[in-house]
């Protein structure tokens, strides 16, 4: 299965064959694991023989992994010689494979699982960004305690739109102490010069940060020109549910155009052999429009 959840087990099995197809046992056989933001999760170890040529390394995955696509590699090694062979799964927060087939009516046999993930995380992917609100170059609001503005010293301030949104996807809304942030900030001195800011994520749920210059200490002067950020929010009406429901949709959409040959039915027997049921393409993608509608539009509230 090439999609896990946190704190599953990565089983990894590898068959190793010489040149004449015969199973084989090198002097060596390691494995190593790359995360998305290429930090090694798994240094290069032995991988346990299960029978000649036949290896595998049961790896647990984090609790707190970073979602997205792992890569690993097997590296065997024979006297001089050495080979490697590349592989990859994912961990996302569920799993989409089976609700897709099911919602297809398609097996492993129409599409493999490494096929499938890979249109599984893009479709996740790009819904994030249809289910979320974007604010660019919107001017924070002020210290949320106290009041303050940009007065040179104060660095507590607050977004106009909360909760603050993961857009990357990666399972953690990121700042600017991680490498896949979720907000940025930038700002203009007083002589028209772009600088970029640091700004550290105290509260997600309320969108209370800190925002200083890039060196994340200093506060940003009382003379500035502007001070901008670009981030994505939540709105009232999201339903984790409907969203998961709307992104296997989304990606059942993506493998029904690729399995084009699904949408025709056709009996050999007759003659002009033309296909007799047609079924819309987008029938798949109109579903999850409608199930988005119901969780990225801010709720209107009644006035008395």
């Amino acid at each position: 299965m090439a999609i896990f959840e946190r704190g599953e087990t990565f089983s990894h099995w590898v068959t190793i064959r010489d040149r004449d197809n015969a199973k084989t046992d090198p002097s060596t056989v390691s494995m190593s694991i790359i995360d998305p933001h290429d930090n090694t999760v798994l240094t290069y170890s032995n991988m346990t023989k299960d029978s000649t040529g036949v290896y595998y390394y049961d790896h647990d995955l984090s609790s707190t992994a970073t979602y997205g696509r792992y890569k690993v590699y097997v590296r065997t090694k024979t006297g001089t010689h050495q080979g490697m062979l590349h592989d990859e799964f994912f961990i996302m927060p569920w799993k989409l494979e089976e609700g897709i087939r099911r919602k297809l009516g398609i097996t492993s046999n129409d599409i493999d699982d490494e096929d499938l993930s890979h249109i599984a995380w893009t479709s996740y992917k790009e819904a994030l960004r249809d289910v979320y609100n974007h604010h660019y170059k919107e001017t924070p609001s002020c210290n949320p305690d106290t009041g303050e503005g940009f007065d040179g010293t104060n660095t507590s301030f607050q977004t106009k739109h909360y909760p603050i949104a993961d857009i990357e996807g990666d399972g953690t809304v990121g700042d600017s102490d991680d490498a896949e942030a979720d907000i940025t900030c930038w700002w203009i001195n007083n002589a028209g010069h772009r600088n970029t800011g640091y700004v550290n994520i105290t509260q997600v749920d309320n969108g209370e940060i800190t925002i200083t210059q890039s060196g994340g200490v200093t506060a940003i002067p009382s003379n500035n020109e502007g001070v901008y950020l670009d981030y994505w929010s939540e709105y009232d009406s999201y339903n984790e549910f409907i969203f998961r429901e709307a992104v296997s949709y989304l990606a059942a959409h993506y493998v029904n155009l690729r399995l084009s040959e699904l949408d025709k039915v056709t009996i050999a027997d007759i003659n002009s052999n033309r296909p007799i049921v047609l079924k819309s393409q987008n029938r798949y993608l109109r579903e999850y429009k409608r199930l988005m509608d119901l969780v990225r539009k801010p709720r209107i509230r009644g006035v008395r």
